[in-house]
């Protein structure tokens, strides 16, 4: 069965990263695009190719990954869900099956991904392979002071890992907060596309902010710099969760006008790497 057979199905996925090597296929280990596509092969036959929104690193989590695949299948939406589920291990769970139109593609129709960054500041055991153990002092307003520099469009060339691939390194931040109440903070991140470990990076910095490390001056100037050699360390994968992929004609309307203003008449490229 090729790619183009079939009807085209959209699927929302929910995911523990620990124990895989990331989103995408790999030679050493565990993928949950693996894992979908050995699924698929048991219930539908041929040979399916699943598309996500974007590759998630090795021990990063999703509640709200999307992905798409093309089948030649008589289950409905909620059959195939279902049988899904019943395929699938525990650390996989597709939560909705839709049938969509056939030219959606799960990456490269999206207009923003939003992921949530998890922070412990005490010592915990429920949980704690999803949050980032931080005991250190934390001056939570100085990170809050840093968070409105990252709104808008910005380079990030110093946020993110070498990918020679990589057409330019803009990306549009819609929205961006911390939450914390002392022993537990939350940073949400809202952008049109990821460069390759750029929340983590990013984290890092706002890590380093709030440690009393450097100040949230630092951040614009590392902004300005566009220079991955003085990138922050990398906060660890397991704090971070792929919340939300949305496809909104506003958002891209959006990033499109302002892209096109900043790289000339080129289209906005809403893939993600991270």
């Amino acid at each position: 069965m090729g790619d183009t057979e079939g009807q085209r199905f959209a699927m929302r996925i929910e995911y523990d990263g620990t124990d895989f090597v990331g989103w995408q296929i790999q030679n050493n280990g565990r993928s949950v695009q693996g894992e979908l596509e050995r699924a698929l092969e048991q219930i539908c036959g041929g040979n399916p190719r699943v598309h996500g929104s974007g590759r998630t690193d090795t021990g990063v989590h999703a509640e709200g990954q999307m992905a798409h695949v093309d089948l030649a299948t008589r289950l409905s939406p909620v059959q195939l869900r279902n049988a899904l589920n019943a395929e699938l291990a525990e650390d996989v769970t597709v939560h909705d099956v839709s049938i969509a139109a056939a030219d959606f593609h799960a990456r490269h129709s999206a207009s923003s991904r939003s992921y949530t960054y998890a922070i412990a500041h005490r010592r915990i055991s429920i949980d704690r392979r999803r949050q980032w153990m931080l005991y250190a002092g934390f001056d939570h307003d100085a990170v809050r002071a840093a968070i409105p520099l990252l709104l808008g469009a910005h380079d990030f060339t110093t946020f993110s890992k070498y990918a020679p691939e990589q057409k330019h390194h803009y990306c549009y931040i819609f929205d961006a907060r911390w939450e914390s109440d002392g022993l537990r903070s939350l940073f949400h991140i809202t952008a049109n596309r990821f460069l390759h470990g750029m929340v983590r990076c990013i984290v890092g910095e706002l890590a380093r902010i709030g440690r009393g490390k450097c100040s949230p001056e630092d951040l614009a100037h590392l902004l300005a710099a566009r220079d991955r050699t003085l990138a922050p360390m990398l906060a660890p994968a397991q704090g971070l969760v792929l919340r939300e992929v949305r496809y909104d004609a506003g958002e891209r309307a959006l990033v499109t006008a302002v892209m096109n203003e900043l790289r000339g008449s080129d289209a906005p490229d809403t893939e993600s790497d991270s």
